[in-house]
């Protein structure tokens, strides 16, 4: 097996020359020469830094264009996607494990971005894409061919999984080639895009993909035969080069904690679909045996595996973990009311799938679009923690004024406020965590900073799905039987696993009224868990250093 020292250091950034035999000699010294700060020895930092000493800024603008196409296409499907979600569940009669198939996919999504990051690093921005894009279209054969919710949410899982990932890539290739000033701007502007589509839309990424690859490929080659950039080849078999991959991931720590949060979480959305409640054998099963994987976690990453794939080191800056807990947090709170939003305004204020589409997704395109001028503001005072201290007052006013608002009896204008307000304070958020870490790490830890932040808000995510799932599987149906016409009674659990059955009663006939009054109860107890978790992130935006961005550059090359 080949030296573990050379494979980490990988090849070297050289100074353009057309002077072969300096270049040589550069060559034989560079064994010799510190590895630099600003890469780590990692490849694929190293390529990126040599594709920004090389390209022009035709080639820039044009990789930025295509990025923001894929971005574009990413967000057109999932509006259809949040919106028709309902109807899928509900076609096997499950309405009620929405959150469950989010879980998984959550965590899996979330888990997988630290070896991402590890593979982008050592090897390069172009492999990551490639290997996100063939979880896509794993997803999508899955999808074509699922038949039952256990093979939809697989499907959800490699979807998520590459979908998220192919985003990470891109938002790492843009720090790569932003400086630290400049770079929310950026973000915001690429994050801006409306969410529009799902299933037709996604089948062009593939597409949309190649000429972005086609430019990083061209752009390296380019480096290379300028100089800044020389390849190192490895001497490993097949068997070496497994046996490396799997204790560079650290696939078993992997497997270890999504199986342990899988377990420990689902039961909170499946308790409520069993003839035992939380006294079923499966149930106990399932959080015993979860809560011991999250237990032999920590003690197999020390004992055990050669390489953690979780950078434990980096919780020791202060601002990354505060800037962690902040997005775990949040969205441990956006995620207990979030997902049977859709289903509430169809059912309680009679819309169509279209129309509380558009209200479901005010988040996304007032958060999204709001970046932009928040990354002005950054820019042009310097400064990122003043925003998140503004905005978490507002944040915690809207989340409670839900409460009052998500009666049945309340013009819906008033959600649509608060979702606006909220969305302004949430994108913020999201910007202001991005950022805290990247100023707070050197450039060669950004990729996995970043990486760390989404695995702790994706398991925050989950956190919160698993709370809306408990609060929606144990008092939905209790609250359907308590309501509904004594003819109905056999059926509550029939209605309440499928929203076609809850819309098919005509709008203001006692059996619709009983549901929308259940529906209304049900979702002032999830808001109220909401308000509850905003309590964290008073603590933690306190926590934050706040940077000066200008004195932070961490890139060198033909930038934005």
């Amino acid at each position: 097996m080949a030296n573990q020292d050379e494979v980490e250091s990988g090849p070297r950034v050289v100074p353009e020359t057309t002077d072969n035999e300096k270049r040589a000699q550069y060559e034989e010294k560079e064994s010799d020469t510190e590895v630099d700060s600003n890469t780590g020895g990692y490849r694929g930092i190293e390529k990126m830094q040599a594709l920004t000493q090389a390209w022009t800024k035709p080639w820039l603008i044009a990789a930025y264009l295509l990025i923001w196409l894929v971005f574009f296409t990413d967000s057109l499907q999932q509006q259809i996607s949040n919106s028709l979600l309902p109807y899928v569940v509900s076609s096997f009669g499950l309405h009620g494990l929405m959150s469950a198939t989010g879980i998984v996919s959550n965590l899996v999504a979330g888990v997988s971005k630290l070896p991402l990051a590890r593979i982008i690093d050592v090897i390069g921005r172009v492999q990551g894409l490639l290997i996100m894009l063939f979880c896509v279209v794993m997803s999508l054969i899955l999808m074509a061919v699922c038949n039952n919710v256990q093979t939809y949410a697989a499907a959800q899982v490699f979807f998520w999984t590459g979908m998220n990932g192919i985003g990470y890539v891109l938002n790492i290739f843009m720090a790569d080639t932003t400086t630290l000033k400049n770079r929310m701007i950026l973000f915001g502007f690429f994050g801006s895009t409306w969410r529009w589509g799902y299933g037709a839309f996604t089948i062009i990424i593939p597409v949309i993909l190649s000429p972005l690859i086609a430019i990083f490929t061209i752009q390296l080659r380019r480096a290379e035969e300028k100089g800044y950039y020389v390849k190192e080849k490895t001497n490993r078999t097949l068997w070496e080069s497994i046996k490396y991959w799997v204790i560079e991931l650290d696939l078993g720590g992997m497997i270890i904690i999504v199986a342990g949060f899988a377990l420990l979480l689902l039961p909170f959305s499946l308790a409520g679909y069993q003839k035992d409640k939380w006294q079923e054998p499966s149930i106990i099963a399932m959080l015993v045996i979860g809560c011991l994987c999250i237990i032999a976690f920590p003690f197999f990453e020390k004992y055990i595996a050669p390489k953690s794939f979780i950078p434990f080191e980096l919780f020791k800056n202060r601002t990354v973990l505060a800037a962690c807990l902040l997005g775990g947090n949040m969205w441990i709170s956006f995620y207990c009311y979030k997902l049977q939003f859709s289903s509430y305004l169809q059912v309680v204020y009679n819309l169509s799938v279209s129309k509380a589409g558009y209200i479901t997704n005010i988040f996304n395109i007032v958060s999204c679009g709001w970046a932009v001028p928040v990354g002005i503001l950054m820019r042009l005072t310097d400064r990122y923690k003043w925003l998140g201290m503004v905005m978490l007052p507002l944040q915690i006013l809207m989340t409670g004024l839900m409460i009052k608002f998500r009666m049945p009896d309340t013009h819906v204008g008033y959600i649509i406020m608060c979702e606006v307000l909220g969305s302004l304070a949430g994108g913020t958020f999201v910007m202001v965590e991005q950022i805290a870490v990247m100023a707070s790490v050197p450039h060669r830890d950004v990729a996995v900073g970043i990486a760390l932040l989404n695995l702790v808000t994706s398991v925050g995510g989950a956190i919160g799905q698993s709370i809306s799932g408990a609060i929606w599987t144990n008092l939905m149906p209790s609250k359907l039987a308590k309501y509904l016409p004594e003819e109905l009674q056999a059926d509550a659990l029939t209605i309440y696993g499928d929203i076609t059955q809850q819309l098919a009663f005509p709008w203001g006939s006692p059996e619709r009224e009983a549901i929308v009054k259940a529906y209304g109860e049900t979702q002032k107890v999830m808001l109220i868990a909401s308000v509850v978790a905003l309590a964290g992130p008073i603590a933690w935006i306190t926590l934050m250093k706040n940077h000066r961005l200008s004195e932070r550059e961490q890139t060198k090359g033909l930038l934005f």
